[in-house]
């Protein structure tokens, strides 16, 4: 929006030179367009920094998993091989319940991520995706700098919180998020833990993810007497919000 805005607002400069061809507004045009290159620079500069993070919420077609997988393990190849994707990871719902699976592209930054995306292999195979699942819904999310607490390691059980913000409340809740994130990331159970919030500003507003080694450190670190208020709480400082617990598939590996 702001290089867009910059890129009229010269257009509109320029053509009053045309008409006026006043020295004062060649002047004003060359100040102008001076601080609109600034802008956008650095409006670029802050875009190539941002991590970005594209999901796909996949339900599987009923009776029809083995085929969905079959599909994926064909294209798996072409969406790993663009430099520009860092890493891809899948997951099953532990409870089978909707999305029954969690997809994640990983990028460094929004010009790699749209770079990925225009290559027309891939296009062709966000463009299929439709016709192998009963529901799909993608999300572009970007990195928050609410927790601190990573542990490289593959881990293989993931839970997924999605987050919606009350209306006018989204400053309120990361306050909260703010008094009790070392509460959430102190228990030993937890390996790592990172928030998003969604680029275009739809529903879910925001993701969290927790990482742990088991299933086991998952049933242990919900049954934690802090981890219990902290999501009683919840409720009150969210419009809504939905946990699921996901396992890693193995249909992707690249890193």
């Amino acid at each position: 929006m702001i290089l867009r805005l910059a890129n009229l607002f010269m257009i509109i400069l320029i053509a009053l030179v045309a008409l006026a061809g006043c020295e004062r507004a060649q002047d004003i045009v060359t100040d102008t367009m001076s601080s609109a290159d600034a802008t956008m620079n650095e409006t670029m500069t802050e875009v190539e920094k941002i991590p970005v993070s594209l999901v796909w919420l996949v339900d599987y077609p009923e009776g029809a998993k083995d085929v969905y997988l079959e599909w994926i393990a064909s294209v798996a190849p072409i969406l790993q091989a663009p430099a520009e994707v860092n890493r891809i990871r899948s997951y099953d719902n532990v409870e089978e319940t909707t999305p029954h699976r969690f997809v994640e592209f990983v990028f460094d930054s929004f010009v790699d991520a749209m770079t990925y995306m225009n290559r027309p292999e891939i296009a062709a195979v966000f463009e299929d995706l439709p016709n192998h699942a009963t529901q799909v819904s993608a999300h572009t999310f970007i990195e928050r700098s609410d927790y601190a607490k990573t542990e490289a390691e593959n881990w293989p059980i993931r839970g997924i919180i999605f987050v919606d913000y009350p209306l006018g409340g989204k400053a309120a809740y990361l306050e909260w998020v703010a008094s009790v994130s070392s509460m959430l990331i102190e228990p030993s159970q937890l390996k790592a833990i990172a928030s998003y919030d969604n680029y275009n500003g739809e529903s879910p507003h925001r993701l969290v993810v927790l990482e742990f080694a088991s299933q086991e450190d998952v049933d242990t670190y919900e049954e934690l007497e802090e981890i219990k208020a902290i999501e009683a709480e919840l409720d009150n400082q969210a419009d809504s919000w939905v946990l699921h617990t996901f396992e890693l598939r193995s249909d992707y590996i690249n890193e």
